[in-house]
């Protein structure tokens, strides 16, 4: 029985213990933090907090777009013949004069070898030259049907292969339907651990999903091609036919002579060149291949790049040529890549009137900058800019110019964890897209610069002398 009565005392002596120790802290909230909790939100609000910096202050405007080529060449063959040597890929560097293709001369040279013949000769070149064209016309009317044909298979399988897509989204939809229909019905510990299922199917829908477009418009642009190929070809027949046609009168030796110089022109023409420096960025054919159009190949030059952005009517008229630019991109980094204005679009297109963008600035980007073209990049246009100027976030400049400006910076408070707010009178010179220039105050680099709350919080107003809790503990940095 001894051994319980010591036990209760002991039970009794720590209940007291802990009362006075509670009260105690109670005291000493009561005394030096009662300010700073009175500050505190219960919904864990904090103040927006920043620092003073010395810095290179700008406004500056932004725009995004691809790296582009400054001037492209598109090469183009008014022969239409087999390519029998293709000596560029895309992407390969050329320069103006070097070979990039060369197209088959075998059937313009059987002709030009006739017509000679015919002018030493005068034998019965007619009906041989007609021969040739005729094969020549058949030839044409056989390309012609062929990639039809093709065209029509791509359609076919890019329409097949988008409807597929289609059905596929509708079945998953409706297996992440089901399945959340079950998970609703099941206890929380079934839920959890269908819950990998139901996010795998939503991932697989949301990535078809995002697929769908490019499906349409791939089945659309075959759809299109059919008729694209259908006319080209279509201008291939009707030229061999137009040359069978005006075979069949007797031609004098001026006129063979002309023809012959025509011919050997053609001739000429197919060992194609290229008549700038640059890059290929797009290939219209392929070894073997007849073109189906007069574009063979589009050569960019890659010595001065572009970027072509869009900037707002409330901006454009701050937005001057000449003015220098801050060019960075993913492949880049942080790396900073220098630019400049060279071109301003101010006009809007009626085509483009009611499109969201605005007016089209070409900007120039420094040379050896190693940028590729198509690399998305963002660019900043720098309209003004103070360097080395001790600044503080815009939002934290409080005043106005009758009154004068003044700013809260946060001092040490009387508690750990908490800061005193202390106003300081200053003058302002700069104002930044970000930072506010200080001329004159009691201000210097590295102050902690308090920021007032927004309208809509529960927040008391800063005021001179206000202890709160220190913002850099759980405050959002602006």
């Amino acid at each position: 029985m001894a051994t319980v009565e010591k036990s209760k005392k002991k039970k009794r002596i720590s209940c007291l213990v802990i009362a006075v120790l509670v009260i105690a802290l109670l005291g000493v909230l009561a005394k030096v933090g009662l300010s700073a909790m009175q500050n505190m939100n219960l919904l864990g609000e904090s103040y927006t907090y920043g620092e003073a910096a010395v810095k290179d202050l700008s406004t500056y405007v932004n725009i995004s777009g691809a790296v582009s080529s400054s001037s492209t060449v598109n090469l183009t063959s008014e022969v239409l013949q087999k390519v029998v040597e293709l000596d560029v890929k895309v992407g390969d560097s050329v320069k103006k004069g070097d070979v990039v293709c060369v197209l088959d001369t075998s059937s313009l040279q059987e002709q030009l070898d006739k017509l000679k013949e015919r002018a030493a000769k005068s034998a019965d070149a007619d009906a041989y030259n007609d021969g040739i064209l005729r094969r020549t016309y058949n030839d044409a009317v056989n390309a012609r049907n062929e990639a039809v044909a093709k065209a029509q298979q791509s359609a076919a399988d890019a329409e097949r292969t988008r409807d597929q897509a289609y059905e596929r989204q509708k079945e998953l939809v409706e297996q992440f339907n089901a399945l959340i229909t079950r998970m609703n019905d099941a206890d929380a510990e079934t839920q959890e651990s269908m819950k990998p299922q139901a996010d795998a199917l939503e991932a697989s829908i949301q990535k078809l999903t995002e697929q769908l477009p490019a499906l349409d418009e791939a089945a659309e642009q075959a759809r299109q091609a059919i008729q694209t190929v259908q006319d080209s070809g279509d201008k291939a027949v009707r030229a061999a036919q137009d040359a069978i046609d005006a075979s069949k009168y007797s031609i004098s030796d001026d006129s063979a002579a002309e023809q012959m110089k025509k011919l050997q022109e053609q001739i000429d023409s197919c060992t194609v060149k290229s008549t700038a420096d640059g890059v290929v960025t797009q290939l219209n054919i392929t070894e073997g291949s007849i073109p189906l159009n007069n574009n063979l190949m589009v050569i960019e030059n890659t010595e001065q790049l572009v970027i072509r952005g869009k900037v707002s009517e409330a901006d454009v008229l701050r937005v001057e040529e000449g003015m220098k630019c801050e060019i960075k991109t993913s492949a880049t980094e942080d790396e900073i890549i220098g630019g400049e204005v060279k071109r301003i679009e101010r006009i809007i297109s009626s085509v483009d009137q009611n499109a969201a963008g605005g007016y089209t600035v070409e900007v120039a980007i420094d040379k050896n900058s190693k940028l590729l073209i198509g690399m998305s990049a963002s660019c900043k246009i720098i309209i003004d800019q103070k360097p080395d100027a001790l600044g503080v976030p815009y939002d934290a400049v409080n005043g106005g110019e009758n009154d004068g400006y003044y700013v809260f910076v946060g001092e040490p408070g009387d508690t750990a964890g908490t800061v005193r707010a202390v106003r300081k009178d200053v003058k302002i010179g700069f104002e930044g897209d970000y930072y506010t220039e200080i001329t004159e105050g009691d201000i210097k680099d590295g102050d902690l610069i308090l920021m007032q709350p927004p309208a809509f919080s529960t927040l008391k107003m800063l005021e001179d002398g206000m202890t709160i809790p220190d913002p850099r503990i759980n405050g959002q940095k602006d």
